[in-house]
């Protein structure tokens, strides 16, 4: 029997990559166990026909849901202004970033997941978010 409890195991088996091998190093910290005993748990775990617990609740849900209001399906053509005082640019000591505060005039929302973005007034202006990637050319 491994040290490691079974949700542990179910969960770094659906980790792959970089992701897997952080985890199964904290793991083998953790449990005071070495690589191959986790992996020889893994393999059992697959093996096994006990029935697997759900993967953590703490996993994110990365489907992309309709923003309540913003349900059209045509593209804008005129951007959802807010009031741009009420936002805070993030921390960004670099002299690129000081330029693009400058520019930047309104506040507007994206049309795809309703997060605020600062736009300068040129018309017409492509915006992709950065939140969602939702890509838009305004002209007015």
């Amino acid at each position: 029997m491994s040290p490691v409890p079974q949700a542990e195991l179910v969960a770094l088996k659906a980790l792959s990559g970089y992701d897997q091998m952080l985890e199964m190093d904290r793991i083998c910290r953790v449990y005071g166990t070495d690589e191959a005993t986790v992996q020889a748990a893994m393999a059992a775990l697959s093996t096994s026909s006990t029935p697997t617990p759900n993967p953590p609740a703490n996993t994110w849900d990365t489907s992309h849901k309709e923003v309540p209001g913003l349900q059209s399906t045509s593209p804008p053509s005129a951007p959802n202004l807010v009031d741009k005082s009420q936002f805070r640019f993030e921390y960004d000591p670099t002299r690129e970033a000081s330029a693009r505060r400058e520019s930047v005039n309104q506040a507007i929302l994206c049309s795809g997941c309703g997060v605020a973005l600062g736009i300068p007034e040129v018309r017409p202006i492509k915006v992709t978010c950065p939140s969602c990637l939702f890509e838009t050319t305004y002209t007015h």
